[in-house]
């Protein structure tokens, strides 16, 4: 019972924060030629795999949902970042461009950006072309690191020497995005989040959207999306549809069906790259793709969409695999229902692990404690941690009082086998450390905690940072002397950092 008041609970506080978004039709697997068993299966196998926080899933046929989970504490309500998901977002951008007749797929890069190139070039770097951006061929050595140091992201790629000439090598880089949109943005006069919201997010009704920017005051195009699991299956829908959404066209059909060509890859790899999205060995599947495992994966002759948002560990073939193996199973015909399957496929309910243990420690005397930490990238300086007076002996919550080194506090809080979910100041555990691009992010952040107590001197929480992607485990070990050491491990790597910590009298 108490699950189903929760459920209630979750439903009507997501209808009322996204009263303003357009939401797609739901149907069930069998109206729409599949079954309740094989769905429940397919969610069973991708919702609780290993080394992956899967966090929310959604499946679409025939434009309509069929099934929709989240794995506790995250819902519907909260956004995503999206990473490398955001490149053909970029793509469908470059489209509207050409459609527009303002960029062709021979535009060169310096003939639209000239006053932020360099004061020389190298040779070639004069002959890149739009296509050879959006099929990652410009012939620029990978640099992940420049955008951490600079400020002129433009000046400071195009100041490289080519490792290739344009147009021969497949190399994977954000930063090919990103001149992308600092030229879609030249020929339009705004960002191409602003693009997108009036031609493409609007019409879908998508109203929750950001996009990162970066020092130059660009959308950055390979990377920086963000937006809830729903908005990223309408767009999704919207690809299969090649480009018509409810008999208005948004993007050329050509431009789309151009977009999913086999244009370049690594070679010896099944999987190759069309203009900002990937084409898989699956035939006739593609998938937009981000880093941790966030998926748009789009199979038309199936008329299926699977949206996922995930902290992913692995590769994403047992995902990949068990999508398509799940889409051969479609009949274009109505599936005889069995309710006992409709009714565990509805009310199945998935939550990430709380941390396992007791309530409290049988040493009562180590809480509340107050700890100051020495300097640590959480950028924590002291914690305090003492249980809520509202607890109930069902439902102890742990009160984790948190004052960063710029001297903001609030107070995270924790639940005992369930999820308790605060407002945090500051941003998320392991946000990348980029200078001067943090605008236009979905201020204030969420972390959603659980507690446990694994033994008499070791206290485990568990964080999940519900609107954005990282995740953390915090172990406060207590010793015999007095001393605190603070283990952290974040959500995309099985490592500890050791913080050590003293308790403050």
């Amino acid at each position: 019972m108490k699950r189903l008041l929760t459920f209630t609970y979750l439903v009507l506080c997501t209808t009322f924060l996204c009263a303003q978004l357009t939401f797609l039709s739901r149907s069930t697997p069998e109206q729409e030629g599949l079954l309740s068993a094989d769905m429940l299966a397919f969610l069973d196998t991708v919702m609780t795999q290993k080394d992956t926080d899967v966090h929310g899933l959604m499946v679409l046929r025939n434009g309509k949902v069929i099934a929709e989970k989240y794995n506790e504490p995250w819902a519907a309500q909260y956004g995503h970042t999206l990473y490398s998901c955001s490149k053909t977002f970029t793509g469908v951008a470059v489209g509207l461009a050409i459609e527009d007749s303002l960029l062709t797929l021979d535009t060169r890069l310096v003939d639209i950006l000239p006053d932020m190139m360099p004061d020389s070039i190298a040779p070639g770097i004069d002959s890149i072309t739009v296509e050879d951006l959006l099929t990652m061929t410009p012939g620029f050595p990978v640099d992940t690191q420049m955008r951490t140091v600079q400020n002129e992201w433009v000046k400071a790629y195009c100041s490289q020497v080519l490792a290739s000439p344009p147009g021969t090598l497949f190399a994977y880089d954000s930063i090919d995005s990103y001149l992308l949109s600092a030229m879609v943005q030249r020929v339009y006069g705004r960002t191409i989040l602003q693009l997108l919201r009036e031609r493409i997010f609007t019409p879908l009704g998508i109203t929750q959207v950001y996009w990162e920017e970066s020092p130059e005051g660009i959308s950055c195009g390979g990377w920086g999306l963000y937006m809830q699991l729903e908005s990223m299956a309408k767009f999704g829908q919207l690809l299969l549809q090649k480009g018509n959404w409810e008999g208005q066209q948004l993007i050329a059909q050509e431009w789309i069906e151009q977009m999913m060509q086999p244009y370049a890859g690594k070679p010896g790899s099944d999987t190759r790259y069309g203009y900002h999205i990937w084409i898989m060995p699956y035939p006739g599947m593609v998938r937009c793709d981000g880093a941790y495992g966030q998926y748009i994966i789009v199979i038309p002759d199936r008329q299926m969409v699977v949206a996922m948002t995930q902290c992913m560990r692995g590769t994403g073939a047992l995902e990949f695999q068990s999508v398509w193996n799940l889409s051969r199973k479609a009949q274009n015909r109505v599936m005889p229902v069995k309710s006992k399957d409709q009714l565990l496929l509805t009310y199945k309910v998935y939550s990430l692990p709380h941390p396992q243990g007791e309530k409290r420690s049988r040493k009562h005397f180590l809480l509340p404690v107050k700890l100051k930490l020495a300097a640590n990238s959480l950028g924590w300086k002291q914690v305090e941690l003492s249980y809520n007076p509202q607890s109930t002996r069902a439902y102890p919550i742990l009160d984790m009082a948190v004052t960063t080194q710029k001297n903001e506090t609030y107070t995270l809080q924790c639940g005992f086998r369930h999820w308790m979910t605060s407002e945090i100041k500051g941003l998320p555990l392991n946000f990348r450390p980029f200078r001067g691009n943090f605008r236009h992010l979905p201020f204030p952040y969420y972390a959603s905690g659980s507690y446990a107590w694994a033994n008499d001197n070791t206290l485990v929480t568990s964080i999940q940072y519900v609107n954005w992607l990282s995740a953390a485990e915090l172990r406060l070990l207590f010793d015999n002397q007095g001393q605190v050491t603070l283990k952290l491990k974040g959500g995309q790597t099985n490592k500890y950092l050791s913080i050590k910590a003293s308790l403050v009298r």
